[in-house]
């Protein structure tokens, strides 16, 4: 391998497992203005805090941003050679007719931006032969020159074509991978393919090459996430390429954080959500509220193990428009009231504890509640109070309109 490269995909890929957390970035260039790029100057410093291999940028960022990858602790800055018109959001474009493709950097003009590695999609699935032809001429001269300049090359592979259907998806995918292999692409960005044993068909199209899973839409939940990465990894990926995850999410280093502690550090799923769990409590949106009551069968079940509203530790009320959550503010009122110290605010996250041993079903906590959000266990002789389900509520992990969401003490 060409020496300069070798250097490059060391500071790319981390050399001791091989594997990589890249935050993507360059969303605005490909889809136009989206939730949480609005300033990628900003988003970056969030990020940044956060433990991180490489950041992804277009070519504009990358010039304008230079100042922020010049320490030796930056991550490995990756940019953009080509734009596609397939992402794009159809309320800032014309409809796409088909997918198009442009070259918008040589390599050359990559390095002289400082970039540690390139980046360049590959889709197969196109109606027109001649066309797909041309697409995959255009990765082979892209990944040739990026061999003459010894930068790194990420081939994002993607069905995107017309005759892409959910039938052939997986298919096209593992030819792609092969066709991007075999055109001498460093290293590969793929879609999941929402299992095991077909991502591991990747793995293996892929002969050796590291593969990192796109994080792709955002998802309902921070563990729904995180689940899919110990499955890319258990498949033999090397990491992941997430962008929506990252800068969609509450804190975006925090995220970040649980994800280097997945890819590189070997945690489990249970020790990486524990890096989210920061003071805070859970705040209700009222006009978001659908009144699903989705969070009412969630609670009740992860505490009680039963889907029954009457078991939950919040409520949903109906109002003359629209429904309102009613949920546990923190105010310790509760804590005060009690007579035996069987409640008490938990130290580090500051979550209310029910110490059930020395409880004496006194009630008094209810009474001291000034939302009335506390509920009482008639055959267990105990008070049902919310605990923030120790630091990540499930309420807010589930609720589909972000109607619950955790803010800080």
């Amino acid at each position: 391998m060409n020496v300069g490269k070798s250097i490059r995909l060391s500071n790319i890929l981390d050399p001791n497992d091989g594997r990589c957390v890249m935050f993507a970035a360059d969303h605005n260039f490909l889809v136009g203005p989206i939730k949480g790029l609005e300033n990628v100057e900003n988003t970056l410093k969030q990020a940044f805090k956060g433990r991180l291999d490489a950041v992804m940028l277009s070519p504009g960022q990358a010039k304008r941003l230079s100042y922020m990858f010049g320490s030796r602790d930056s991550p490995a800055l990756v940019v953009r050679g080509d734009w596609a018109n397939c992402f794009r959001e159809r309320i800032y474009a014309l409809p796409t007719r088909k997918v198009q493709q442009v070259i918008v950097a040589h390599p050359k003009d990559l390095i002289s931006l400082g970039a540690t590695g390139a980046v360049f999609y590959f889709f197969t699935g196109y109606g027109d032969e001649d066309e797909q032809i041309r697409h995959y001429e255009r990765l082979n001269w892209f990944v040739k020159e990026c061999e003459k300049f010894g930068l790194p090359c990420l081939a994002t592979v993607m069905p995107m074509g017309e005759r892409v259907t959910g039938a052939n998806f997986v298919n096209l995918l593992e030819m792609g991978v092969r066709m991007a292999v075999e055109a001498g692409a460093d290293f590969l960005e793929i879609p999941y393919t929402q299992d095991m044993d077909t991502f591991k068909r990747m793995i293996h199209a892929a002969k050796g090459i590291p593969v990192l899973c796109a994080g792709g839409p955002k998802a309902a939940t921070i563990r729904d996430s995180l689940e899919i990465v110990v499955e890319l990894l258990d498949a033999g990926g090397s990491g992941v390429v997430f962008g929506r995850q990252v800068f969609q999410s509450d804190d975006p280093a925090r995220y970040l954080d649980m994800l280097y502690a997945l890819v590189h550090e070997g945690k489990s799923l249970k020790e990486v959500l524990g890096i989210y769990k920061k003071p805070g409590r859970v705040k209700a949106v009222h006009e978001k509220c659908s009144g699903c009551r989705l969070c009412e069968s969630i609670c009740s079940f992860s505490h009680e193990g039963v889907f029954s509203p009457w078991k939950a530790r919040l409520r949903i009320e109906q109002l003359t428009e629209g429904y309102r959550p009613v949920v546990c503010t923190l105010c310790g009122l509760c804590v005060r009231a009690c007579q035996t110290g069987a409640l008490e605010i938990e130290p580090t996250l500051g979550y209310i504890q029910f110490h059930k041993d020395i409880c004496i079903g006194c009630r008094e906590c209810l009474k001291a509640c000034p939302i009335s959000v506390i509920k009482f266990d008639e055959k267990l002789n105990i008070p049902l109070i919310c605990d923030m389900c120790k630091g990540i509520p499930h309420c807010v992990e589930w609720c589909p309109s972000q109607a619950l969401i955790m803010e800080d003490l």
